[in-house]
């Protein structure tokens, strides 16, 4: 079932939506929708809910009373889909804000609903719902893994350790212990971070050229980019540019091969076994993708690079990093065979073998 708030001080309004939910259990053949309404500000607040599949709120409420103000409580208390429905423009939501606005008159009391459903249908509000996957997977951990060691943490902590940030860490690393079995494949949007959480120069964090436009990705090591007084440990950031990614299929299809033959070399390109020094950047929703030059190599002083490219476009996820940086690391670490008369040496090993046969 989904269950449903609408803060509305209207009552024909209140009336409508609810008529709305008894049409849709209708069609359902089944109780599927329930709708609680708040008639005024203060029941608003007092029936608010982490459990809810979704949360309906008008600007306009009694008295001086602003919907505005119900919004900022659940942003700051809760995490829970929500929707604005109101008569007066008069929000605080800007165009990258999630909670989409519905004007009176304009949109259906079912188009809300199904919306909500949509959004709750993701299963983003049960992994990290006030009641989720996430919030149960802590609770776990909690009282198997990290309660039980509060010794340790008591210790480390008189020694002088930040053991909040460091808790904070270990405690992710035991949440991908309990996932690695259990999810699928990853899709291409899991690569990134966008917006960028820190927006300081990070190992694995995508930049834009002011200059010609063009991305580049920083792989200097995550040690010298630590911070100390406010400097770097390095005095260069270490770049490699993106290439275009039209441009690199471009190119494989100007080989004169068949369809054949250009697609698997688009799908060796995106395996990262196409070249040594490409590596493959997803196009997705996050990020308009690309393949890193190895071979593209810059550096920057620190306030040179600031200058030039400001701030993060985008974040490549760490587990992501690693796997750049392993790469990048193997494709200058290279190093050939030396040249030998394998022929002739093989021919000797050969009679040593005979002989100690023949023996």
């Amino acid at each position: 079932m989904y269950n449903f708030l609408l803060i509305e001080d209207s009552a024909e309004d209140a009336s409508s939506f609810l008529d709305t939910i008894k049409r849709l259990n209708i069609a359902a053949e089944e109780e599927l929708y329930h709708l609680d309404v708040a008639k005024t500000y203060a029941a608003g607040l007092k029936s608010i809910s982490g459990k809810l599949n979704g949360i309906i709120v008008d600007i306009k409420l009694d008295g001086d009373h602003s919907g505005n103000e119900i919004i900022r409580e659940i942003v700051g208390r809760f995490r829970v889909p929500v929707a604005i429905f109101t008569g007066t423009p008069d929000t605080e939501q800007n165009d990258s804000s999630p909670i989409r606005v519905y004007k009176k008159g304009e949109a259906g009391h079912e188009e809300i609903l199904k919306e909500l459903c949509a959004v709750s249908d993701t299963g983003l509000f049960n992994v990290l719902g006030g009641t989720g996957i996430i919030e149960n997977v802590m609770t776990q951990i909690f009282w198997k893994n990290l309660y039980p060691q509060i010794n340790l943490w008591k210790e480390k902590r008189a020694q002088g350790i930040e053991t909040e940030k460091v808790l904070l860490r270990y405690a992710i690393s035991h949440i991908q212990e309990l996932i690695d079995d259990e999810v699928p494949a990853y899709v291409t949007e899991e690569m990134y971070i966008n917006p960028p959480i820190s927006q300081d120069i990070k190992t694995g964090s995508i930049f834009q050229s002011s200059t010609d436009g063009l991305f580049c990705i920083v792989l200097s090591p995550p040690c010298d980019l630590v911070k100390h007084d406010g400097r770097f440990k390095t005095d260069r950031i270490l770049v490699c540019e993106i290439d275009n990614q039209n441009t690199v299929y471009t190119a494989m299809a100007s080989k004169g091969q068949n369809k054949g033959g250009i697609k698997r070399d688009i799908q060796n390109a995106i395996k990262n076994n196409y070249t040594d020094y490409y590596h493959w950047l997803p196009q997705n929703t996050l990020f308009e993708g690309g393949y890193i030059n190895f071979r593209k190599v810059i550096t920057y002083p620190p306030e040179k690079f600031v200058e030039e490219y400001g701030r993060p476009k985008v974040k490549v996820q760490e587990y992501f990093v690693k796997n750049i940086l392993n790469r990048f690391s193997a494709y200058y670490a290279r190093q050939g065979q030396p040249d030998f008369d394998f022929k002739s040496e093989a021919a000797v090993i050969l009679d040593r073998v005979v002989s100690v046969v023949v023996k």
